[in-house]
């Protein structure tokens, strides 16, 4: 029976370190600007240009889409994006599918590379066979037909799924109406589906009974078994292939002397069906896995209020609008010092500010702590104080001597050290009377400013204050806050008086420098940063990409300096010119794409980088040719 609850998604663990994304690139067509099908590779660095209105960021709404899908239970007919915010809107499927014609079938297909596929957690009986399988093979394509069935009132579906590879297809599911199930319709005949029949019969030879099966024998048994097959479409990709109760399992293969030659045909092609839907299985994992972690940059990045510790609410833009960056750099050390080290660098940013985390306290506790923490070392002082000057202790005359005259030091007389000593046996008694009574002889401006000379003497204020710190904070919430601290004036001001050029670069350094593994979109990482600060940026991008944390950025520019420092490193990586610390860029590495509108139609164009960062093609319709325009007209 299919399961009705949604299976819980598969997440990435975190004690595995992928070296590679398995996603290499997408295909969409029907599309927002996109009519036929276009194909955007993905590399670690993959950078997308064009004119305004291009169509740019129909790409990386569509993997929006496909997010949103995949956390939200298989939701596609959407308005506000799950990472998009209030910045993506995609406006339901009638406004997203190309020129919102509502019988369009949208297509939506990402090519794997099945080196970097994991076959680790899978049925020992399928995972030799399918590791054999996939060495031959240099691309799985997983491919997605979404449109309104017409059964179904309306309801917007997964309509067809399709497993290809190396561009022949190798299966094909359609949608059931009334639900979201899909049924496998054919297997195709193609060298994968034939090298695994093959092997299967090869491992059944034997001399025994029953006769194993032959291969015309084989594949009628598929042929079969294929229109029972089914599974379900929990979010995005079928997954879960359900198991019919009277089905022949893998167990059988262990008593084959009881099954007769039609039975074990039977049984195999049960195994042969089990091996394709497995690897579904496995494709459905690691895109879940790859676009479920999607995480996007909006062109207009959060602008926190003033006073950042007092309003900080995941509000709908948390994501979209880089909110999460200024949680990250409060609580994550190592990456406030990265950006610290960015924006002060005098070949970067070159600004005196330094992001500092400070300590605040709620007022109804720092109300309570301090009075009660001032009374205690009022009350301690003075019993000091009076305690010295009666003499108790050892050495008492010695003692005596000393206080007197250090009193005496301090304009202290014989007469004020006596009422001291009274003071401390009406303390002692509490006689408050008493108390007033010397109270009442002293002459307050004059003692005052003896008893601000005694403590100065007596007291270590810095280490009194340090201990009044610990203790407010030792108990009790504690709030923190994230200020500049201004290196030139030593004095703290908000992001809100450093500029905005600063607030909108920082969630970019915060993505890059704290993620991992992740596949990161930002459109237009550039803006309200001065030429030489985009092309500086360039190795921040090159560092999460290239370097340890191996992230995905797919980059919506207009930037052309941020796409010279990336050219400029390849050409260094190819002379064995690069500076310390950088890691070298290949071809491989980059993806320059530019979107173009040809009449009704868009296109995407791959512009390619040889060895030495340079574009072996030239921009469409002169783009980047303003300047020399503009010099020489």
């Amino acid at each position: 029976m299919p399961k009705k609850n949604y299976p819980p998604r598969k997440t990435d663990s975190s004690a595995k370190k992928k070296a590679n994304s398995p996603i290499t690139g997408f295909r969409i067509s029907n599309f927002k600007a996109f009519a036929d099908t276009q194909y955007i590779p993905i590399r670690p660095l993959t950078l997308i240009y064009g004119a305004n209105s291009s169509g740019k960021s129909s790409v990386l709404h569509s993997l929006l889409l496909a997010h949103h899908a995949i956390i939200n239970e298989g939701e596609l007919d959407v308005y506000r994006t799950e990472a998009g915010g209030d910045s993506v809107d995609l406006g339901g499927f009638g406004q997203y599918v190309h020129k919102r014609q509502r019988s369009n079938v949208i297509e939506w297909a990402v090519d794997l590379d099945p080196k970097h596929l994991n076959l680790q957690n899978i049925e020992p009986i399928y995972s030799d066979r399918l590791e054999n399988l996939l060495k031959a093979v240099n691309k799985l394509t997983a491919r997605i037909l979404i449109g309104i069935s017409p059964a179904e009132k309306g309801r917007l579906r997964v309509l067809s799924f399709f497993l290809e590879a190396d561009d022949s297809r190798v299966l094909r599911m359609s949608h059931i109406p009334g639900g979201n199930t899909l049924k496998l319709n054919n297997i195709g005949d193609t060298p994968i589906i034939n090298q695994l029949k093959d092997a299967m019969l090869e491992g059944m030879k034997s001399t025994s009974t029953p006769r194993p099966p032959s291969r015309q024998e084989l594949q009628q048994a598929i042929n079969e078994l294929v229109p029972e097959i089914t599974a379900q479409v929990y979010r995005l990709l079928p997954t879960e292939r359900e198991i019919r109760d009277d089905e022949f399992t893998s167990s059988s293969v262990n008593h084959k002397s009881e099954l007769t030659t039609e039975d074990l045909a039977s049984v195999l092609a049960s195994l042969f069906i089990g091996h394709f839907t497995t690897l579904i299985q496995i494709i459905h994992d690691a895109v879940e896995d790859e676009i479920g972690r999607l995480q996007y940059l909006a062109p207009f990045r959060t602008y926190p209020p003033r006073h950042f510790a007092f309003s900080r609410q995941k509000d709908a833009n948390w994501e979209a609008g880089g909110g999460y960056a200024w949680d990250i750099l409060l609580n994550n050390t190592e990456v406030r010092n990265k950006v610290n080290a960015w924006i002060g660098d005098s070949d970067r940013m070159k600004t005196p500010y330094e992001l500092r985390v400070r300590t605040l306290l709620p007022d109804s506790h720092l109300e309570d702590k301090l009075y009660s923490l001032l009374t205690k070392s009022l009350h301690d002082f003075t019993v000091e104080l009076v305690f010295h000057a009666a003499g108790f202790g050892e050495n008492i005359q010695e003692e005596i001597e000393r206080i007197t005259t250090d009193l005496e030091d301090t304009g202290v007389g014989n007469s004020q050290f006596w009422q001291i000593c009274c003071l401390k046996s009406a303390v002692d008694s509490n006689s408050y009377s008493l108390m007033r009574y010397f109270f009442s002889g002293l002459d307050y401006n004059r003692t005052l400013t003896e008893i601000e000379d005694i403590v100065s003497m007596m007291t270590d204020i810095e280490n009194l204050s340090k201990i009044w710190v610990d203790d407010m904070t030792s108990e009790g919430d504690r709030i923190s806050d994230l200020v500049f601290f201004d290196k030139r004036t030593k004095t703290q001001v908000s992001h809100r008086d450093v500029g905005i050029g600063i607030s909108q670069v920082i969630p970019i350094l915060v993505s890059c420098y704290s993620l991992s593994d992740s596949l990161i979109a930002i459109e237009q990482p550039e803006i309200h940063l001065h030429p030489k600060l985009q092309a500086e940026l360039g190795d921040v991008l090159i560092e999460s990409a290239l370097g340890a944390n191996k992230n995905t950025l797919i980059l919506e520019t207009h930037s052309e300096n941020l796409l010279l420092r990336i050219m400029r490193r390849m050409r260094e990586t190819f002379n064995e010119e690069l500076p310390n610390g950088t890691p070298p860029v290949t071809p491989e590495d980059i993806c320059v794409l530019y979107i173009e509108p040809i009449g009704e139609q868009t296109v995407v164009r791959e512009i390619p980088l040889n060895e030495c960062g340079e574009l072996l093609e030239l921009w469409p319709e002169g783009f980047f040719e303003e300047r020399l325009k503009e010099i020489f007209p």
